[in-house]
Protein backbone atom coordinates (compact mmCIF):
# COMPACT_ATOMS: atom_id res chain seq x y z
CA UNK A 1 0.00 0.00 0.00
CA UNK A 2 1.15 3.49 -0.91
CA UNK A 3 1.66 5.89 2.27
CA UNK A 4 -1.42 8.36 3.03
CA UNK A 5 -1.72 11.27 4.38
CA UNK A 6 -3.47 11.19 8.01
CA UNK A 7 -6.31 13.80 6.57
CA UNK A 8 -6.79 10.59 4.24
CA UNK A 9 -6.80 7.80 7.10
CA UNK A 10 -9.42 9.51 8.30
CA UNK A 11 -12.00 10.02 5.72
CA UNK A 12 -11.32 6.40 4.95
CA UNK A 13 -12.28 5.01 8.09
CA UNK A 14 -15.78 7.23 8.25
CA UNK A 15 -16.56 6.16 4.65
CA UNK A 16 -15.76 2.52 5.29
CA UNK A 17 -18.06 3.50 9.15
CA UNK A 18 -20.80 4.51 6.81
CA UNK A 19 -20.31 7.60 7.53
CA UNK A 20 -22.50 10.25 5.19
CA UNK A 21 -23.27 13.21 6.78
CA UNK A 22 -20.62 15.36 9.01
CA UNK A 23 -22.04 17.50 11.37
CA UNK A 24 -19.89 20.35 12.85
CA UNK A 25 -18.90 24.22 12.65
CA UNK A 26 -15.47 24.81 11.92
CA UNK A 27 -12.41 26.77 13.25
CA UNK A 28 -8.52 27.48 12.05
CA UNK A 29 -7.51 23.48 13.80
CA UNK A 30 -9.94 21.81 11.26
CA UNK A 31 -8.83 23.66 8.40
CA UNK A 32 -6.85 20.52 7.13
CA UNK A 33 -9.82 18.12 7.80
CA UNK A 34 -12.01 20.99 5.52
CA UNK A 35 -9.66 21.52 3.08
CA UNK A 36 -9.81 17.03 2.89
CA UNK A 37 -13.33 17.60 2.62
CA UNK A 38 -13.13 19.56 -0.79
CA UNK A 39 -11.46 17.18 -2.32
CA UNK A 40 -14.07 14.77 -1.68
CA UNK A 41 -17.98 14.30 -3.25
CA UNK A 42 -19.08 11.54 -1.32
CA UNK A 43 -19.95 13.53 2.31
CA UNK A 44 -22.59 16.37 3.33
CA UNK A 45 -21.46 18.60 5.56
CA UNK A 46 -24.15 20.14 7.90
CA UNK A 47 -23.30 22.92 8.85
CA UNK A 48 -24.17 24.23 12.21
CA UNK A 49 -23.30 27.81 13.00
CA UNK A 50 -22.96 27.07 16.98
CA UNK A 51 -21.06 23.97 18.58
CA UNK A 52 -24.18 23.25 20.41
CA UNK A 53 -26.76 22.64 17.50
CA UNK A 54 -24.28 20.61 15.39
CA UNK A 55 -24.30 18.21 18.81
CA UNK A 56 -28.17 18.08 19.07
CA UNK A 57 -28.34 17.49 15.00
CA UNK A 58 -25.99 14.47 15.12
CA UNK A 59 -28.40 13.74 17.95
CA UNK A 60 -31.25 13.44 16.32
CA UNK A 61 -29.83 11.69 13.04
CA UNK A 62 -28.25 8.83 15.06
CA UNK A 63 -30.91 8.24 16.66
CA UNK A 64 -32.52 7.79 13.40
CA UNK A 65 -30.27 5.94 11.60
CA UNK A 66 -29.34 3.85 14.41
CA UNK A 67 -25.85 4.30 13.87
CA UNK A 68 -22.76 6.39 15.30
CA UNK A 69 -23.03 9.95 13.92
CA UNK A 70 -20.12 11.75 13.34
CA UNK A 71 -19.12 15.53 14.77
CA UNK A 72 -16.62 17.66 14.41
CA UNK A 73 -16.46 20.48 16.80
CA UNK A 74 -13.42 23.70 17.05
CA UNK A 75 -10.99 22.75 20.08
CA UNK A 76 -11.85 23.66 23.61
CA UNK A 77 -14.18 26.76 22.92
CA UNK A 78 -16.04 24.62 20.53
CA UNK A 79 -16.43 21.91 22.82
CA UNK A 80 -17.32 24.10 25.80
CA UNK A 81 -20.15 25.28 23.47
CA UNK A 82 -21.24 21.52 22.87
CA UNK A 83 -21.25 20.33 26.35
CA UNK A 84 -24.34 21.27 27.08
CA UNK A 85 -26.05 18.82 24.44
CA UNK A 86 -23.13 16.03 24.97
CA UNK A 87 -24.98 15.72 28.29
CA UNK A 88 -27.78 15.24 26.75
CA UNK A 89 -26.51 12.66 24.52
CA UNK A 90 -24.88 11.04 27.58
CA UNK A 91 -28.40 10.43 28.99
CA UNK A 92 -29.88 9.97 25.56
CA UNK A 93 -27.33 7.07 24.96
CA UNK A 94 -26.89 8.19 21.66
CA UNK A 95 -23.31 6.71 19.73
CA UNK A 96 -21.78 9.86 18.67
CA UNK A 97 -17.91 10.16 17.62
CA UNK A 98 -16.77 13.55 18.55
CA UNK A 99 -13.71 15.15 17.21
CA UNK A 100 -12.07 18.13 18.04
CA UNK A 101 -8.74 20.05 15.99
CA UNK A 102 -6.44 20.56 19.07
CA UNK A 103 -3.33 23.02 18.13
CA UNK A 104 -0.61 22.03 15.69
CA UNK A 105 1.72 19.43 18.07
CA UNK A 106 5.13 21.19 16.47
CA UNK A 107 4.60 23.57 18.88
CA UNK A 108 1.83 23.13 21.93
CA UNK A 109 4.57 23.41 24.85
CA UNK A 110 4.00 26.97 24.14
CA UNK A 111 0.65 26.83 25.25
CA UNK A 112 -0.41 28.16 21.67
CA UNK A 113 -3.71 30.20 21.29
CA UNK A 114 -6.43 27.86 20.72
CA UNK A 115 -4.57 24.81 22.03
CA UNK A 116 -6.17 23.23 25.82
CA UNK A 117 -7.35 20.20 27.78
CA UNK A 118 -9.85 18.90 25.25
CA UNK A 119 -9.31 15.64 26.91
CA UNK A 120 -10.33 16.70 30.21
CA UNK A 121 -13.29 18.82 29.06
CA UNK A 122 -15.22 16.26 27.22
CA UNK A 123 -13.94 13.69 29.77
CA UNK A 124 -17.26 14.03 31.81
CA UNK A 125 -19.89 13.96 28.97
CA UNK A 126 -18.34 10.61 27.40
CA UNK A 127 -17.99 6.76 27.28
CA UNK A 128 -13.87 7.63 26.89
CA UNK A 129 -11.92 10.59 25.88
CA UNK A 130 -8.55 10.79 23.98
CA UNK A 131 -5.82 13.09 22.53
CA UNK A 132 -4.18 11.38 19.77
CA UNK A 133 -0.29 10.88 20.96
CA UNK A 134 0.94 9.89 17.00
CA UNK A 135 -0.11 9.99 13.91
CA UNK A 136 -0.19 6.12 13.95
CA UNK A 137 -2.96 5.94 15.96
CA UNK A 138 -5.69 7.76 14.31
CA UNK A 139 -7.21 4.82 12.50
CA UNK A 140 -7.05 2.51 15.17
CA UNK A 141 -8.34 5.02 18.04
CA UNK A 142 -11.25 6.50 15.14
CA UNK A 143 -12.13 2.46 14.35
CA UNK A 144 -12.72 1.93 18.34
CA UNK A 145 -14.44 5.08 18.83
CA UNK A 146 -17.38 3.90 16.47
CA UNK A 147 -17.26 0.22 17.73
CA UNK A 148 -17.29 1.87 21.64
CA UNK A 149 -19.78 4.38 20.59
CA UNK A 150 -22.29 1.30 19.59
CA UNK A 151 -21.66 -1.12 22.51
CA UNK A 152 -24.10 -1.26 25.02
CA UNK A 153 -24.56 1.03 27.04
CA UNK A 154 -24.28 3.51 23.76
CA UNK A 155 -23.39 6.82 24.30
CA UNK A 156 -20.93 9.94 22.66
CA UNK A 157 -16.68 8.88 22.78
CA UNK A 158 -14.03 11.75 21.77
CA UNK A 159 -11.12 12.08 20.00
CA UNK A 160 -8.94 15.32 19.98
CA UNK A 161 -6.51 15.08 16.36
CA UNK A 162 -3.54 17.74 16.51
CA UNK A 163 -3.90 19.46 13.38
CA UNK A 164 -0.49 18.61 12.07
CA UNK A 165 -1.29 15.17 12.16
CA UNK A 166 -3.72 14.91 9.42
CA UNK A 167 -0.88 16.85 7.06
CA UNK A 168 1.71 13.61 8.74
CA UNK A 169 2.48 10.49 5.92
CA UNK A 170 1.19 7.52 7.55
CA UNK A 171 2.87 3.83 5.99
CA UNK A 172 -0.13 2.25 7.47
CA UNK A 173 -3.50 2.00 6.12
CA UNK A 174 -6.49 1.87 7.86
CA UNK A 175 -7.65 -1.53 9.65
CA UNK A 176 -11.28 -2.67 8.27
CA UNK A 177 -13.74 -1.95 9.98
CA UNK A 178 -14.73 -4.78 12.50
CA UNK A 179 -17.90 -6.58 12.99
CA UNK A 180 -19.46 -7.17 15.93
CA UNK A 181 -22.31 -9.36 16.90
CA UNK A 182 -24.42 -8.56 20.61
CA UNK A 183 -27.63 -10.14 20.49
CA UNK A 184 -26.23 -12.38 23.63
CA UNK A 185 -29.51 -13.93 25.62
CA UNK A 186 -29.78 -13.50 29.28
CA UNK A 187 -29.05 -16.39 31.74
CA UNK A 188 -31.91 -17.00 34.16
CA UNK A 189 -34.73 -17.06 31.78
CA UNK A 190 -36.92 -19.91 33.33
CA UNK A 191 -36.56 -18.38 36.40
CA UNK A 192 -37.84 -15.09 34.91
CA UNK A 193 -40.49 -17.11 33.75
CA UNK A 194 -41.63 -18.35 36.66
CA UNK A 195 -41.65 -15.56 38.70
CA UNK A 196 -43.87 -13.63 35.93
CA UNK A 197 -46.75 -16.29 35.85
CA UNK A 198 -47.09 -16.67 39.52
CA UNK A 199 -48.00 -13.13 40.11
CA UNK A 200 -51.25 -12.99 39.55
CA UNK A 201 -51.62 -10.52 36.56
CA UNK A 202 -53.61 -7.76 38.13
CA UNK A 203 -50.41 -7.32 40.19
CA UNK A 204 -48.10 -7.25 38.03
CA UNK A 205 -46.48 -5.04 35.40
CA UNK A 206 -43.62 -3.89 32.90
CA UNK A 207 -41.75 -1.01 33.01
CA UNK A 208 -40.22 -0.26 29.65
CA UNK A 209 -36.92 1.75 29.25
CA UNK A 210 -34.99 3.45 26.62
CA UNK A 211 -32.87 -0.07 25.95
CA UNK A 212 -36.19 -1.21 24.28
CA UNK A 213 -35.80 1.38 21.07
CA UNK A 214 -32.19 0.14 21.29
CA UNK A 215 -32.60 -3.31 20.88
CA UNK A 216 -35.61 -3.00 18.74
CA UNK A 217 -37.43 -4.91 21.12
CA UNK A 218 -41.09 -3.27 20.96
CA UNK A 219 -42.56 -5.97 18.80
CA UNK A 220 -40.73 -8.68 21.44
CA UNK A 221 -42.67 -6.87 24.39
CA UNK A 222 -45.91 -6.18 22.60
CA UNK A 223 -45.75 -9.95 22.59
CA UNK A 224 -44.76 -10.55 25.86
CA UNK A 225 -47.34 -8.54 27.38
CA UNK A 226 -50.54 -9.40 25.38
CA UNK A 227 -49.25 -13.05 26.39
CA UNK A 228 -49.28 -12.27 29.97
CA UNK A 229 -52.20 -9.84 29.88
CA UNK A 230 -50.46 -6.80 31.76
CA UNK A 231 -49.94 -3.51 31.74
CA UNK A 232 -46.84 -1.60 30.56
CA UNK A 233 -45.91 1.83 31.93
CA UNK A 234 -42.67 3.75 30.59
CA UNK A 235 -39.74 4.94 32.67
CA UNK A 236 -39.95 8.23 33.65
CA UNK A 237 -38.96 10.83 31.42
CA UNK A 238 -37.88 7.68 28.58
CA UNK A 239 -36.29 9.85 25.36
CA UNK A 240 -38.31 7.73 22.66
CA UNK A 241 -40.86 5.81 21.79
CA UNK A 242 -40.51 2.24 24.32
CA UNK A 243 -44.66 1.30 23.43
CA UNK A 244 -46.99 1.60 21.06
CA UNK A 245 -49.53 4.52 22.63
CA UNK A 246 -52.31 3.08 21.08
CA UNK A 247 -52.13 0.11 22.30
CA UNK A 248 -55.03 -0.78 25.28
CA UNK A 249 -52.35 -2.38 27.57
CA UNK A 250 -50.15 1.05 27.55
CA UNK A 251 -50.24 2.77 30.99
CA UNK A 252 -48.45 5.91 30.18
CA UNK A 253 -45.34 6.81 31.73
CA UNK A 254 -44.72 6.94 35.21
CA UNK A 255 -44.20 9.81 37.19
CA UNK A 256 -40.73 11.44 37.83
CA UNK A 257 -41.23 12.20 41.71
CA UNK A 258 -40.13 9.48 44.34
CA UNK A 259 -43.44 9.68 45.85
CA UNK A 260 -45.68 9.56 43.16
CA UNK A 261 -43.60 6.89 41.46
CA UNK A 262 -43.57 4.65 44.98
CA UNK A 263 -47.53 5.18 45.06
CA UNK A 264 -47.54 3.96 41.46
CA UNK A 265 -46.16 0.79 42.13
CA UNK A 266 -47.27 0.16 45.49
CA UNK A 267 -50.34 -1.35 43.54
CA UNK A 268 -48.46 -4.26 42.06
CA UNK A 269 -46.30 -7.31 43.69
CA UNK A 270 -43.66 -7.49 41.01
CA UNK A 271 -42.56 -5.36 38.53
CA UNK A 272 -39.92 -6.18 35.43
CA UNK A 273 -37.95 -3.40 34.43
CA UNK A 274 -36.23 -3.05 31.03
CA UNK A 275 -33.28 -0.43 30.51
CA UNK A 276 -31.02 1.12 32.92
CA UNK A 277 -31.45 3.62 35.30
CA UNK A 278 -35.63 3.24 34.33
CA UNK A 279 -36.72 4.96 37.38
CA UNK A 280 -34.97 8.09 37.39
CA UNK A 281 -36.09 10.62 39.56
CA UNK A 282 -36.86 14.80 39.78
CA UNK A 283 -37.06 16.63 41.67
CA UNK A 284 -35.96 15.03 45.09
CA UNK A 285 -39.46 14.24 47.13
CA UNK A 286 -39.08 12.32 50.49
CA UNK A 287 -38.91 8.35 50.61
CA UNK A 288 -37.98 5.83 48.22
CA UNK A 289 -39.40 5.17 43.93
CA UNK A 290 -39.53 1.95 44.74
CA UNK A 291 -41.99 0.11 47.30
CA UNK A 292 -40.45 -2.31 49.67
CA UNK A 293 -43.85 -4.56 48.95
CA UNK A 294 -42.70 -4.58 45.50
CA UNK A 295 -40.08 -6.96 43.92
CA UNK A 296 -38.35 -5.81 41.06
CA UNK A 297 -36.79 -7.88 38.20
CA UNK A 298 -34.67 -6.07 36.03
CA UNK A 299 -33.33 -7.07 32.51
CA UNK A 300 -30.34 -5.18 31.16
CA UNK A 301 -27.71 -4.85 28.65
CA UNK A 302 -25.87 -3.48 30.64
CA UNK A 303 -24.93 -5.64 33.93
CA UNK A 304 -23.58 -2.58 36.50
CA UNK A 305 -26.97 -1.18 35.94
CA UNK A 306 -28.56 -4.60 37.80
CA UNK A 307 -28.93 -3.72 41.48
CA UNK A 308 -27.49 -0.79 41.42
CA UNK A 309 -29.57 1.78 42.60
CA UNK A 310 -32.51 -0.56 43.66
CA UNK A 311 -32.60 -3.88 45.11
CA UNK A 312 -33.59 -7.12 42.78
CA UNK A 313 -35.51 -10.24 43.37
CA UNK A 314 -33.89 -11.14 40.22
CA UNK A 315 -31.60 -9.58 37.61
CA UNK A 316 -31.10 -10.48 34.13
CA UNK A 317 -28.03 -9.30 31.73
CA UNK A 318 -28.27 -9.00 28.43
CA UNK A 319 -29.94 -8.06 25.10
CA UNK A 320 -33.44 -7.03 25.79
CA UNK A 321 -35.00 -8.01 22.35
CA UNK A 322 -33.17 -11.39 21.94
CA UNK A 323 -34.09 -12.25 25.71
CA UNK A 324 -37.07 -11.57 25.58
CA UNK A 325 -37.85 -13.53 22.44
CA UNK A 326 -36.82 -16.61 24.20
CA UNK A 327 -38.40 -15.23 27.41
CA UNK A 328 -41.85 -15.28 25.33
CA UNK A 329 -41.61 -19.10 24.46
CA UNK A 330 -41.03 -19.82 28.12
CA UNK A 331 -44.42 -17.75 29.42
CA UNK A 332 -46.35 -19.06 26.38
CA UNK A 333 -45.83 -22.58 27.46
CA UNK A 334 -47.18 -21.63 30.94
CA UNK A 335 -49.53 -18.87 30.64
CA UNK A 336 -53.23 -19.43 30.90
CA UNK A 337 -54.10 -17.73 27.28
CA UNK A 338 -57.78 -17.39 28.11
CA UNK A 339 -57.53 -15.53 30.86
CA UNK A 340 -54.76 -12.83 29.47
CA UNK A 341 -57.00 -12.57 26.17
CA UNK A 342 -59.64 -11.60 28.72
CA UNK A 343 -57.24 -9.20 30.31
CA UNK A 344 -56.66 -7.38 27.06
CA UNK A 345 -60.09 -7.64 25.64
CA UNK A 346 -60.93 -5.44 29.31
CA UNK A 347 -58.14 -2.96 28.38
CA UNK A 348 -59.37 -2.40 25.39
CA UNK A 349 -62.56 -1.61 26.36
CA UNK A 350 -61.19 0.78 29.31
CA UNK A 351 -59.06 2.40 26.60
CA UNK A 352 -62.02 2.89 24.65
CA UNK A 353 -64.20 4.72 27.34
CA UNK A 354 -61.16 6.70 28.80
CA UNK A 355 -60.05 8.07 25.69
CA UNK A 356 -63.78 9.46 25.18
CA UNK A 357 -63.86 11.48 28.38
CA UNK A 358 -60.15 12.96 27.88
CA UNK A 359 -61.37 14.15 24.16
CA UNK A 360 -64.57 15.61 25.42
CA UNK A 361 -62.55 17.53 28.32
CA UNK A 362 -60.23 18.62 26.24
CA UNK A 363 -62.55 19.90 23.43
CA UNK A 364 -64.00 22.02 26.30
CA UNK A 365 -61.07 24.08 26.63
CA UNK A 366 -61.01 25.30 22.45
CA UNK A 367 -62.64 28.21 23.67
CA UNK A 368 -59.85 29.40 26.34
CA UNK A 369 -57.73 32.58 25.07
CA UNK A 370 -55.06 32.41 25.61
CA UNK A 371 -55.04 29.03 24.70
CA UNK A 372 -55.12 26.32 27.28
CA UNK A 373 -51.52 24.22 26.43
CA UNK A 374 -53.90 20.88 26.46
CA UNK A 375 -56.11 22.05 23.60
CA UNK A 376 -52.92 23.73 21.95
CA UNK A 377 -51.18 20.20 21.84
CA UNK A 378 -54.37 18.26 21.31
CA UNK A 379 -55.60 20.23 18.17
CA UNK A 380 -52.11 20.24 16.58
CA UNK A 381 -51.61 16.23 16.92
CA UNK A 382 -55.32 14.96 16.07
CA UNK A 383 -54.98 17.15 12.75
CA UNK A 384 -51.44 15.27 12.12
CA UNK A 385 -51.17 11.41 10.55
CA UNK A 386 -50.55 8.62 13.78
CA UNK A 387 -46.57 8.13 13.82
CA UNK A 388 -45.92 11.36 13.15
CA UNK A 389 -42.38 11.91 13.94
CA UNK A 390 -42.59 14.32 17.01
CA UNK A 391 -39.75 15.88 19.42
CA UNK A 392 -40.68 17.18 22.72
CA UNK A 393 -38.93 19.98 24.12
CA UNK A 394 -42.09 21.50 25.84
CA UNK A 395 -41.04 21.01 29.26
CA UNK A 396 -44.59 22.08 31.42
CA UNK A 397 -46.53 21.84 27.88
CA UNK A 398 -44.66 18.14 27.60
CA UNK A 399 -46.82 16.21 29.39
CA UNK A 400 -49.46 17.16 26.99
CA UNK A 401 -47.42 16.06 24.34
CA UNK A 402 -46.75 12.78 25.35
CA UNK A 403 -50.47 11.87 26.51
CA UNK A 404 -51.71 13.02 23.32
CA UNK A 405 -49.41 11.65 20.70
CA UNK A 406 -50.20 8.45 19.00
CA UNK A 407 -47.90 5.55 17.67
CA UNK A 408 -48.52 2.11 16.59
CA UNK A 409 -44.46 1.65 16.32
CA UNK A 410 -41.33 2.58 17.64
CA UNK A 411 -38.60 5.41 16.25
CA UNK A 412 -41.88 8.22 16.46
CA UNK A 413 -41.22 10.23 19.78
CA UNK A 414 -37.93 11.72 20.98
CA UNK A 415 -37.34 13.56 24.33
CA UNK A 416 -34.08 15.00 25.80
CA UNK A 417 -33.41 12.89 29.13
CA UNK A 418 -30.52 14.51 30.10
CA UNK A 419 -32.90 17.54 30.48
CA UNK A 420 -30.65 20.62 29.04
CA UNK A 421 -32.17 22.98 27.30
CA UNK A 422 -31.30 23.50 23.82
CA UNK A 423 -31.91 20.17 21.76
CA UNK A 424 -35.02 19.77 20.42
CA UNK A 425 -34.87 22.56 17.71
CA UNK A 426 -31.60 21.01 16.30
CA UNK A 427 -31.86 17.46 17.05
CA UNK A 428 -35.32 17.88 14.92
CA UNK A 429 -33.33 18.50 11.94
CA UNK A 430 -31.30 15.69 12.32
CA UNK A 431 -33.87 13.68 12.83
CA UNK A 432 -35.65 14.48 9.39
CA UNK A 433 -32.49 14.16 7.67
CA UNK A 434 -31.54 10.48 9.24
CA UNK A 435 -34.98 9.46 8.59
CA UNK A 436 -34.20 10.65 4.67
CA UNK A 437 -36.46 13.94 4.62
CA UNK A 438 -39.43 12.70 6.97
CA UNK A 439 -41.42 15.39 8.13
CA UNK A 440 -40.86 16.38 11.95
CA UNK A 441 -42.55 18.59 14.05
CA UNK A 442 -40.64 20.18 17.11
CA UNK A 443 -42.80 21.12 20.01
CA UNK A 444 -40.54 23.13 21.78
CA UNK A 445 -41.11 26.08 24.87
CA UNK A 446 -40.51 29.71 24.10
CA UNK A 447 -37.71 29.63 26.88
CA UNK A 448 -36.09 25.99 25.22
CA UNK A 449 -36.18 27.48 21.26
CA UNK A 450 -33.83 30.56 22.20
CA UNK A 451 -31.31 27.96 23.29
CA UNK A 452 -30.44 27.33 19.75
CA UNK A 453 -32.51 29.15 17.13
CA UNK A 454 -29.34 28.48 14.85
CA UNK A 455 -31.44 25.48 14.07
CA UNK A 456 -33.31 27.33 11.94
CA UNK A 457 -31.10 28.59 9.91
CA UNK A 458 -29.47 25.10 9.11
CA UNK A 459 -33.02 23.64 8.41
CA UNK A 460 -33.41 26.05 6.05
CA UNK A 461 -30.13 25.70 4.50
CA UNK A 462 -30.85 21.25 4.41
CA UNK A 463 -34.61 22.45 3.52
CA UNK A 464 -36.12 19.63 5.61
CA UNK A 465 -40.06 19.41 6.34
CA UNK A 466 -39.65 20.80 10.10
CA UNK A 467 -42.27 22.05 11.95
CA UNK A 468 -41.36 24.28 14.56
CA UNK A 469 -44.40 24.68 17.01
CA UNK A 470 -43.29 27.15 19.59
CA UNK A 471 -45.54 27.07 22.16
CA UNK A 472 -45.17 30.49 23.87
CA UNK A 473 -45.94 31.56 27.54
CA UNK A 474 -43.68 34.43 27.52
CA UNK A 475 -41.85 32.65 31.17
CA UNK A 476 -39.92 29.84 32.33
CA UNK A 477 -42.89 28.03 33.96
CA UNK A 478 -41.33 25.33 35.21
CA UNK A 479 -39.07 27.03 37.67
CA UNK A 480 -42.26 28.86 38.93
CA UNK A 481 -43.94 26.14 39.21
CA UNK A 482 -41.03 24.08 41.21
CA UNK A 483 -40.62 27.60 43.32
CA UNK A 484 -44.41 27.46 44.22
CA UNK A 485 -43.81 24.06 45.41
CA UNK A 486 -41.32 25.48 47.51
CA UNK A 487 -43.67 27.86 49.03
CA UNK A 488 -40.89 30.29 50.01
CA UNK A 489 -40.34 33.86 49.57
CA UNK A 490 -41.73 33.82 45.60
CA UNK A 491 -44.84 31.99 46.28
CA UNK A 492 -46.25 34.25 48.84
CA UNK A 493 -45.26 37.26 47.31
CA UNK A 494 -45.75 36.44 43.67
CA UNK A 495 -42.28 37.90 42.70
CA UNK A 496 -39.87 35.23 40.29
CA UNK A 497 -36.77 36.89 39.57
CA UNK A 498 -35.25 36.14 36.16
CA UNK A 499 -38.27 34.03 34.84
CA UNK A 500 -40.37 36.63 32.71
CA UNK A 501 -39.50 36.47 28.81
CA UNK A 502 -41.89 39.53 27.90
CA UNK A 503 -39.90 42.70 28.08
CA UNK A 504 -39.09 42.75 25.59
CA UNK A 505 -41.13 39.80 24.28
CA UNK A 506 -39.27 37.33 21.87
CA UNK A 507 -40.60 38.13 18.11
CA UNK A 508 -40.27 34.71 16.56
CA UNK A 509 -41.87 35.12 13.74
CA UNK A 510 -39.14 37.72 12.97
CA UNK A 511 -36.61 35.75 14.35
CA UNK A 512 -37.79 32.24 11.70
CA UNK A 513 -37.85 35.07 9.02
CA UNK A 514 -34.21 36.31 9.71
CA UNK A 515 -33.51 32.92 8.88
CA UNK A 516 -35.16 32.27 5.78
CA UNK A 517 -38.08 30.00 7.36
CA UNK A 518 -41.44 30.36 7.06
CA UNK A 519 -43.51 31.74 10.03
CA UNK A 520 -46.92 31.79 11.21
CA UNK A 521 -48.69 32.96 14.08
CA UNK A 522 -51.80 31.18 15.71
CA UNK A 523 -54.44 32.19 18.14
CA UNK A 524 -57.06 30.33 18.42
CA UNK A 525 -57.32 26.50 18.92
CA UNK A 526 -59.81 25.95 16.39
CA UNK A 527 -56.50 27.42 13.45
CA UNK A 528 -54.29 25.04 14.63
CA UNK A 529 -54.92 21.55 12.88
CA UNK A 530 -55.44 23.68 9.53
CA UNK A 531 -52.14 26.11 9.91
CA UNK A 532 -50.06 22.96 10.64
CA UNK A 533 -51.20 21.12 7.81
CA UNK A 534 -50.68 23.60 5.38
CA UNK A 535 -46.67 24.51 6.95
CA UNK A 536 -45.90 20.62 6.41
CA UNK A 537 -48.17 20.65 2.89
CA UNK A 538 -45.13 22.68 1.61
CA UNK A 539 -42.15 20.11 1.98
CA UNK A 540 -39.95 22.94 3.77
CA UNK A 541 -39.15 24.27 7.80
CA UNK A 542 -41.72 26.47 9.30
CA UNK A 543 -42.34 28.03 12.58
CA UNK A 544 -45.62 27.89 13.96
CA UNK A 545 -46.18 29.91 17.26
CA UNK A 546 -49.26 29.97 19.75
CA UNK A 547 -49.48 32.02 22.50
CA UNK A 548 -50.55 29.74 25.18
CA UNK A 549 -51.87 29.90 28.68
CA UNK A 550 -49.77 29.29 32.13
CA UNK A 551 -52.53 27.46 34.03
Amino acid sequence: MSPSLGRDVLLDVLRTEGVRHIFGNPGSTELPFMDALAGSDDFQYVLALQEATAVAMADGYAQATRRPAFVNLHTSAGLGNAIGNLTNAQANRTPLVVTAGQQDYRHIHHDPLLSGDLVGLARATTKWAHELRTPGEMATLLRRAFRDAAAPPPGPVFVSIPMNFLDEILDDPAPPPSLVLRRAVADGIDELARLLVDTPRERLAIVAGDEIAESDAITALVALAETLGVRVHGAPLHPTTVFPTVHPLWAGPLPAAATALNTKLSSYDRVLLIGGNALMVYPYTPGPALPESCELLHLSADADEIGRAWPVRLGLAGDPRATLDALLSVVSSQVDKTASAAALAAASTAKVESDAEREQAILARYGDTPIHPAAAVHALLRALPNDTIVVDEAITTGTYVRAAHRTTRGGRYYFAAGGGLGWGMPASVGLSLGFGGEPVVCVVGDGSAMYSPQALWSAAREGVPVLFVVVNNRQYLILKNNLRQMAGTSATTGTFVGMDLDRPAVDYLALARSMGVDATLVETATEIGDAAQAALATGRPHVLEIPIAAP
